[in-house]
């Protein structure tokens, strides 16, 4: 099943309270003389909570149909930190435009270069960007810095959050666009609340996957 796309799930759904935090799958170990060291596990991955405005029941009711027809965690669907779809710096994407930016050179799995970007587009901390990898495969990742691209569309040598998967490669697709990863949704966790006689509110949970 084909992961639901952004017009046909996402989007729809308003968001009046959004969580989107990283998990790092780690491991810890605590000594008697009160060392901590932890152990990396596995790749980590963002979850997600999205609570909507109230809703009239008859368009909750319907949306709820949408969710369910996910099965629980059996469907993907595409989602982005709804709080930030695109950069501060460009807040509708009309400077971004139409651009085809791609990853440049990957320095190590945090560093990484990018190539065609708008020219001295301007790139905040904390923004969001996607990388699609394996054809079908979403990367979510932040800029650790801030960073402006040059007047030919280059980002230099780029900290960047989590560590990209392996399997990113240069000329890579990106975007910073409603940057969005594949999510499958927590087996029952999404409900109606506040529900009364008029309106009432979607919550849901989600968890990201590399499925492909």
């Amino acid at each position: 099943m084909a992961a639901l796309a952004l017009a046909a799930f996402a989007d729809l759904i308003n968001a009046a309270e959004v969580e989107f935090t990283l998990e790092w799958n780690q491991q810890g170990l605590h000594t008697g003389s009160g060392d901590s060291h932890y152990a990396t596990r596995g790749v980590p991955l963002w979850r997600a909570k999205i609570t909507s405005p109230p809703m009239p029941n008859a368009s909750a009711l319907g949306l709820m149909a949408l969710v369910n027809s996910l099965q629980g965690g059996l469907g993907t669907f595409l989602l982005y930190d709804k709080r930030l779809p695109y950069p501060s710096s460009d807040p509708t994407g009309s400077i971004f435009g139409a651009a085809t930016p791609v990853v440049g050179t990957i320095t190590d799995n945090v560093t990484v270069a990018f190539t065609g970007f708008p020219n001295n587009y301007v790139i905040p901390l904390g923004t969001y960007f996607q990388i699609i990898h394996d054809t079908t495969r979403h990367y979510v990742g932040q800029f650790a810095e801030a960073k402006t691209a040059n007047g030919s569309g280059a980002v230099s040598a780029s900290k960047v959050t989590p560590p990209l998967p392996d399997s990113v490669d240069s000329a890579d697709a990106v975007t910073v666009l409603k940057p969005s990863g594949k999510f499958r949704l927590e087996p029952n966790t999404a409900y109606l609340t506040n529900v009364g006689l008029v309106n009432a509110s979607i919550v849901l949970s989600a968890k990201q996957t590399y499925d492909a």
